[in-house]
């Protein structure tokens, strides 16, 4: 015998169990203007109880704004942005907005494909973690008038938000802080894959000119951010140069690696040689000796970033779109 399906409840359910119309039940669900507080309370409490569950498609057809909005990572397995996504998850929840999280595998093709997939979706809004775009990119986004909000980088062609750090005075504050320790051979171990690498590469080499010190020490990987991935670019390093005093990393991910390949050979990282990372991700305080970096507040941005994001789309004026939020040296052991 076949059952039945259960059909959806719709929101005219949810407005003929209350006695209401079904536009204030709407209002209501949508934190909009125009409804008490403690009818939407109500409202919000019977639609829980019947099981109402938004149909953000059918929402999209009808509504230029669905209540969704679309953050692009470079990457679904970089631990860098794990804190991006907690505080863009953080404040869209609170403002009843739904998140799609798309990865653009590191490379502007990859995120041209990802936005236009979105486009077509009707999101309400982009979170971009990347100041570098396609030409095709740009011109989807602007045709479309979809706000967009740029993070982690400061964009020289800014859409409607950005707020970024500087990578490249970042990394030159952290090479100066080795140089007036009296490291005079520092090398610079990156990865292929990021465009902020390149940033903070320059920002080394600047500390380095001024100094008049060799910017020769430089050496690159093309896999992931990984522990086994900085043992060997340490390796690498002590191979080819091997007067090396310090080592300035890309990615905590690799100078905590290079710090345990010091342990096994029995080289004492912050006497011996230096070695910084960058991000201050959770375990950098904890590996012996604790990790020297620059720490950038991701989270923080991550918020103001959805935080104004949402007001441009609900039709409200950002009193700071653009903002340089600041870095800090976290001096510990290592360096």
């Amino acid at each position: 015998m076949n059952k039945v399906k259960k059909s959806r409840t719709k929101i005219s359910d949810v407005a003929n169990h209350l006695g209401v119309h079904k536009t204030t039940v709407s209002r209501a669900l949508n934190n909009a203007s125009g409804v008490s507080k403690s009818l939407a309370n109500k409202i919000k409490k019977a639609a829980r109880e019947l099981n109402y569950i938004p149909n953000r498609a059918a929402q999209s057809l009808c509504s230029d704004n669905n209540r969704t909005i679309a953050l692009l990572l470079p990457s679904f397995g970089n631990n860098v942005f794990n804190d991006v996504m907690l505080g863009v998850k953080a404040v869209a929840d609170k403002s009843n907005y739904a998140l799609m999280i798309g990865d653009s595998t590191y490379t502007e093709l990859g995120e041209e494909r990802t936005v236009e997939s979105y486009i077509q979706q009707n999101v309400s809004g982009f979170i971009l973690t990347s100041t570098r775009h396609t030409a095709e990119t740009r011109k989807m986004l602007l045709a479309t008038g979809t706000p967009v909000a740029e993070i982690m980088d400061i964009s020289s062609e800014p859409f409607d938000i950005n707020y970024g750090v500087n990578n490249a005075l970042a990394a030159q504050s952290m090479t100066q802080h080795l140089i007036d320790k009296g490291r005079r051979n520092i090398a610079f171990c990156s990865l292929f894959l990021d465009w902020r690498a390149i940033l903070r590469k320059q920002g080394w080499e600047s500390a380095l000119n001024s100094a008049g010190l060799s910017a020769e020490r430089y050496l690159s990987s093309r896999a992931d951010a990984s522990f086994q991935a900085g043992a060997e670019l340490l390796a690498e390093t002590l191979h080819k140069w091997p007067d090396t005093d310090a080592l300035f990393f890309v990615s905590d991910e690799l100078a905590a690696g290079a710090v345990m390949e010091c342990n096994r050979r029995g080289i004492k990282p912050g006497k011996d040689i230096d070695i910084c990372g960058f991000n201050n991700l959770s375990f950098s305080r904890s590996i012996y000796p604790a990790l020297t970096t620059v720490s950038v507040p991701r989270r923080e941005m991550a918020e103001m970033a959805t935080e104004s994001l949402i007001a441009l789309i609900e039709g409200e004026d950002v009193e700071q779109a653009s903002q340089v939020l600041p870095f800090e040296l976290k001096i510990r052991e290592t360096a």
